[in-house]
């Protein structure tokens, strides 16, 4: 992938405010010399939302989450920091410019002439749509009589018609010289492999209604067409859906459909309604359930539920009423729960889909039944184990309560693992302890056949509970950190002063001054702007964030304060490297060389421990 330009990122950041790009999701108020919202990452009802306009960062005390404004726009908005530049870039209307290597600036012109010939086809077919002449006043007709939606409802989704003959289209391309690999690689014109004649290739999707697809920044990354009565019969593209072939810019299991559109409304109601194909999502959000997103027809995926997460905590699931429909809820439901995402499931009447469900229904029949009708997983699952069988043998049903605990085993909160398990118990008329026995059980089992070594996994939940507990401001190690990234000038002195050694390295906050201190030593100027470049983790990032959006920070004497911190942290080391010294003296196997070397490096420590470590003076 091409890299994004330090001048241009340089340029997003000195021309635009960053308050201007969070106040589009965040209500924000003035407050002393910084602004607060309330936080777009949780729900709460007392601003902890910081944003520092002279620095250009915000952090959000309430999730421990800091950044810049490609932070931002990366978690709102699920993107990588590519796509957050590109994102505001758009927006304020600014010119990325990249740096490329080798053929990638090629890969990425063809990448960008795909992106702008689907704006053109798009913008294209739906004039075609909303043409006055025959095909397209049956399209209409179709689209409002028997899809029963709106020709407003059209206009918003850009549904399309690709005419049989798109010559018209054919000399867009020709005049705007779009690349014949980019046009065949997309698909929207077919021909031979290598063909460099714009006469000799045909449109894909002639006499269909054609669907946009969009990514989640709301760009059309490729196309679904519908089968019309004017669709000419042709062997290769006779299904009643043809759908654009996959490119670098469209992954169909990447892709939830319509999220683009439904992402407001999924924050808003935190919940997404989950449905299988494009005219489900379409019939839904045009029925004013506007949450709703699709899979394309494929089956869910992790990507699919990643991008959801990022706007909601809970899932409905609304597939067909058939057998096929079932399995897939099942399938699905193990999935959302690995993802943290609460599943519901909205059965639908035997042979019905979304679609069809609302045509004989109407929109408020299907309102009322997302969301006063919806069944959770258990019930779900319980249900449909149990299929239509009156009396249920204990057999059978130790057989349908461990399939049930496979499902729940992805579940990683053990709240919400403990209402399904009482759930169980009630579904199963089971005593919740049984219940909850067994499925100790069955996961010890499960556990077993992983077979992971004890020591791996002290390991991992050692460094779990180290990631999450590892920053408290309370030592001289993490005071040190506070008044070097407040008070860069004392900060670039102490540097000077604290030898490496003397640093805990097992501490976070270790971590973060250690590389600060490198950074003083060799000149380069500490910038928040800079700090996605000199520090890796989310952890030290977010630290520095913090420390930095505290305004309740007052340090009267930065220089009297730091020589403290130094003194501290350099008789904590001394102290530390006696007990180390002495935890080495009680080993039965020592010999009596070693012996006495440690207890002359003890009595060295000791004699180093009284005598204070150099002080800094503040520069004239």
């Amino acid at each position: 992938m091409p890299r994004i330009k330090q001048s241009t990122i340089d340029e997003i950041r000195h021309r635009i405010p960053i308050e201007q790009v969070i106040g589009d999701y965040v209500a924000l108020k003035k407050s002393g010399s910084t602004l607060k919202g309330l936080s777009p990452f949780s729900q709460e009802k007392t601003p902890s939302f910081v944003v520092n306009s002279e620095k250009g960062f915000y952090h959000c005390f309430s999730t421990s989450q800091g950044g810049d404004m490609f932070t931002f726009v990366q978690k709102l908005e699920n993107l990588n920091f590519a796509e957050s530049v590109e994102f505001i870039a758009k927006k304020f209307g600014i010119q990325v410019e990249y740096d490329y290597v080798g053929n990638e600036a090629q890969n990425s012109s063809l990448n960008k002439q795909i992106l702008d010939m689907h704006e053109d086809a798009a913008t294209w077919f739906s004039q075609q749509f909303f043409a006055d002449n025959e095909q397209a006043q049956a399209i209409r007709k179709y689209w409002v009589e028997q899809r029963k939606m709106t020709l407003d409802d059209a206009k918003e989704l850009r549904i399309g018609y690709a005419p049989v003959n798109s010559f018209e289209l054919k000399k867009i391309f020709s005049a705007k010289k779009y690349d014949m690999r980019a046009i065949l690689s997309s698909s929207i014109f077919v021909g031979r492999e290598g063909e460099r004649n714009m006469a000799n290739v045909y449109p894909k999707f002639r006499g269909r209604m054609v669907i946009p697809i969009c990514d989640i920044q709301g760009r059309v990354i490729g196309f679904t067409g519908r089968k019309t009565e004017f669709t000419p019969d042709n062997q290769a593209e006779s299904g009643k859906y043809v759908n654009s072939r996959e490119t670098d810019v469209f992954k169909k299991g990447n892709i939830a459909f319509n999220i683009h559109k439904a992402k407001s409304s999924m924050k808003e109601k935190d919940y997404c309604v989950i449905v299988e194909g494009q005219l489900d999502a379409i019939k839904m959000y045009t029925a004013g359930i506007k949450n709703t997103i699709a899979t394309q027809g494929t089956a869910l995926t992790d990507n699919h539920l990643m991008q959801i997460k990022r706007f909601c905590n809970r899932t409905v699931l609304l597939f067909d009423g058939d057998a096929a429909g079932i399995r897939a809820n099942m399938k699905a439901i193990s999935l959302c729960l690995k993802h943290e995402l609460e599943p519901f499931i909205v059965p639908l009447p035997q042979g019905e889909d979304p679609d069809s469900f609302i045509c004989k229904y109407g929109a408020e029949a299907m309102r009322q039944l997302v969301e006063n009708k919806k069944k959770t997983a258990v019930s779900f699952a319980a249900q449909t184990l149990s299929g239509q069988a009156v009396e249920i043998t204990a057999q059978k049903k130790g057989e349908i309560i461990f399939d049930i605990f496979e499902m729940l085993s992805q579940c990683k909160s053990k709240i919400i693992l403990n209402e399904y398990l009482r759930e169980v118990s009630l579904n199963f008329a089971t005593s919740y302890v049984s219940v909850a026995k067994d499925f100790e059980n069955f996961i010890e089992q499960k556990e077993k056949q992983k077979n992971p070594s004890s020591e791996e996994k002290n390991a991992q939940n050692k460094e779990k509970t180290t990631e999450k507990a590892e920053y408290k401001i309370s030592s001289a190690q993490s005071d040190a950190l506070i008044i070097a990234l407040h008070c860069p000038d004392v900060g670039n002195l102490m540097a000077q002063a604290v030898d490496d050694e003397w640093i805990d390295m097992g501490k976070l906050s270790g971590k973060i001054l250690m590389r600060l201190f490198g950074m003083f030593r060799e000149g380069i100027e500490f910038d928040i702007s800079e700090i996605n470049n000199h520090f890796d983790s989310e952890a030290e990032k977010n630290a520095i964030y913090k420390i930095l959006a505290n305004d309740k920070i007052f340090i009267e004497n930065p220089v009297k304060s730091a020589n403290n911190c130094i003194k501290t942290i350099y008789k904590n080391h001394v102290l530390g490297e006696i007990e180390k010294a002495n935890r080495m003296l009680v080993n039965e196997n020592i010999e009596d060389t070693d012996k006495f070397f440690l207890l002359k490096r003890i009595a060295d420590l000791k004699k180093k421990s009284q005598v204070p470590p150099k002080q800094i003076e503040e520069a004239d």
